[in-house]
């Protein structure tokens, strides 16, 4: 399904494109806070962002406020990279979905509300278990 979606690039893998995602949608994003909204280490983030600026796809400069901070922000590369997936992936959901019924799609829509408010639910379990105080 990646390579269709990226074609006729190679495609990211879903940590590049997951990260190319969120700085896309947040430019210009600290690197802290690509760590933070991706959930993992900051040196993996770190690591991510490297391979996409080595695609050229995103761009890191020192913040003209903080010269301590790293900011990333797409390259026009990545942002037609970016803009050309995500449109194609709208389209080829838009193809499936078609040869639903209305009652399917209602119900399809209600399910995945469903998966998303368990998903959330069991996050925020998750998370208070491990800020929890052992004792």
């Amino acid at each position: 399904m990646r390579a269709f979606l990226y074609e006729p690039d190679a495609p990211l893998d879903v940590a590049q494109a997951d990260a190319l995602d969120l700085i896309v949608t947040h430019a210009p994003v600290r690197m802290s806070d690509v760590a933070s909204l991706l959930r993992v280490d900051p040196s993996t983030a770190t690591r991510t962002v490297a391979k996409l600026q080595q695609l050229a796809l995103v761009d890191r400069a020192v913040d003209p406020v903080d010269a301590r901070v790293v900011l990333a922000m797409p390259s026009e590369d990545g942002r037609c990279l970016h803009a050309r997936v995500r449109d194609r992936a709208n389209d080829l959901l838009s193809d499936l979905l078609d040869s639903f019924d209305a009652e399917d799609r209602e119900r399809l829509a209600s399910l995945m509300e469903r998966l998303v408010a368990a998903v959330d639910a069991r996050r925020g379990t998750l998370g208070a278990t491990a800020s929890a105080p052992s004792g």
